[in-house]
């Protein structure tokens, strides 16, 4: 694949935003309801009147974006996450120039960079899974339009994609390390190391995520537990925090303050647990749930919330027989077993609204399934079978943020019946074969 590809695979991306976008907030397939936080604006966008999401969060990083020294505000909640900052700060800026400011409302033009951007984040997310999977979609752009509508309806993109935040990076954080493993040691080197700790300014999770590459590699063998090795792995996570460490220490001596970081400070995310075996510090109320074993059964609570919530890719995944492509596909194996070790650390946040960190792994593992089983099907019929009734499914699922999980539509019953003529189909595909 090129740079032409790669260029056609964003704009068929930007087309399915587009798509979803009319889906849900112009012709309102389903009310568009987050729930909690956001509420629905409407805008003037030139001539035409659309209504938009607005986060509870927008200003905290709209005010950043609009004026970069805010990020270096003692206190400020996304002091973390820079490089999310000035890249909005710069598309922003950039769009800005390019139409000569005819857009008045510049929260407008901050919308548009934080939609260009996500979808950037989906098209590399898309590259790097077909790239573990070794399947090559340039000379075959109507089945990647079929499995980037799945990626776009995902429902952590669907409803996320319009939100400034780092959640969508979640899925790039599963498949770019499922690459990585599926080239051992070829492609890790200081220049990865070094990406992936500017990708630490965007979301941290992604050096826990390049960490586990490395437990896995040793666990397989691929590294040894000699002195070579061991040296070369920790020079390869130093690398990787070089930019983390050097922006705390910007923040430290030239901004006199300490770096804030709002998520273990104000919600004790992952330190909680030190805290509650070595201090008498606690955290409660609200989706905190921190106390041994306690923690664990919050988890697994929202593990089966989230099974409920994506129950069609579900589905679809268990009658594929999962255990058979696991023997059968060396990305396949990589990304179950990745998605297994950053599951288990997700298990460790303490703090769990309903489903969102479930799905930055089995959630995003599902979905990424349900692609690779579209791709993998021979039959036609059960394909285009396969993909409307996911898709369906999705177009019409509420935000996961509802307390009864689903809220039941005519479209995700349609999708049902969809489900079931693709198991009578696939039945007697099987009969005949035999």
């Amino acid at each position: 694949m090129n740079i032409n590809t790669y260029i056609k695979f964003y704009l068929i991306n930007l087309l399915n935003v587009g798509i979803l976008f009319l889906i849900n907030f112009v012709f309102r397939f389903i009310q568009p309801n987050y729930f909690i936080c956001n509420s629905i604006k409407d805008y003037k966008f030139f001539s035409m009147d659309i209504s938009y999401p607005i986060s509870c969060d927008q200003e905290s990083y709209y005010s950043a974006i609009r004026d970069l020294q805010t990020l270096f505000s003692e206190g400020y909640v996304y002091q973390g996450r820079p490089l999310f900052i000035l890249i909005n700060n710069f598309i922003s800026n950039f769009i800005d120039l390019v139409t000569f400011s005819l857009i008045e409302d510049f929260d407008v033009v901050i919308h548009l960079s934080v939609v260009f951007l996500n979808i950037f984040v989906i098209t590399l997310s898309s590259i790097m899974f077909l790239k573990a999977f070794e399947i090559d979609l340039s000379n075959n752009f109507f089945l990647y339009f079929l499995i980037s509508f799945v990626l776009c309806a995902s429902p952590l993109n669907k409803w996320g994609i319009f939100d400034p935040s780092n959640q969508l990076w979640t899925l790039l954080i599963i498949t770019l390390n499922s690459y990585l493993l599926t080239k051992k040691k070829e492609h890790i080197n200081y220049k990865i190391s070094l990406l992936i700790g500017l990708l630490v300014l965007v979301h941290r999770i992604f050096i826990v995520g390049y960490a586990l590459v490395f437990l896995i590699l040793l666990i397989e063998k691929v590294f040894k537990l000699n002195l070579k090795d061991f040296t070369y792995i920790l020079r390869m996570l130093i690398i990787a925090l070089l930019p983390f460490v050097f922006y705390n220490l910007y923040i430290f001596i030239f901004q006199d303050q300490l770096p804030y970081d709002e998520n273990s400070s104000h919600y004790g995310q992952f330190i909680w647990l030190p805290l509650y075996l070595l201090t008498s510090k606690r955290y409660e109320g609200g989706w905190h749930c921190m106390e041994i074993p306690d923690f664990l059964g919050c988890y697994l609570v929202d593990n089966m919330q989230l099974f409920i919530y994506l129950i069609i890719p579900l589905v679809f995944v268990l009658i594929s027989k999962p255990i058979r492509l696991f023997k059968e596909n060396i990305g396949y194996e990589k990304l179950l077993k990745f998605t297994l070790l950053i599951y288990l650390f997700y298990s460790l946040i303490g703090w769990y609204p309903p489903i969102r960190f479930s799905y930055y792994s089995l959630g995003n593992l599902l979905i990424l399934l349900n692609v690779f089983l579209l791709i993998q099907n021979k039959s036609k019929l059960n394909q285009l079978l396969h993909f409307t009734s996911i898709s369906i499914f999705m177009i019409s699922l509420n935000h996961w943020n509802y307390d009864g999980i689903i809220d039941l539509n005519f479209g995700i019953v349609f999708s049902f019946v969809i489900l079931g003529i693709y198991l009578v189909n696939n039945f007697f595909r099987k009969i005949r074969k035999a």
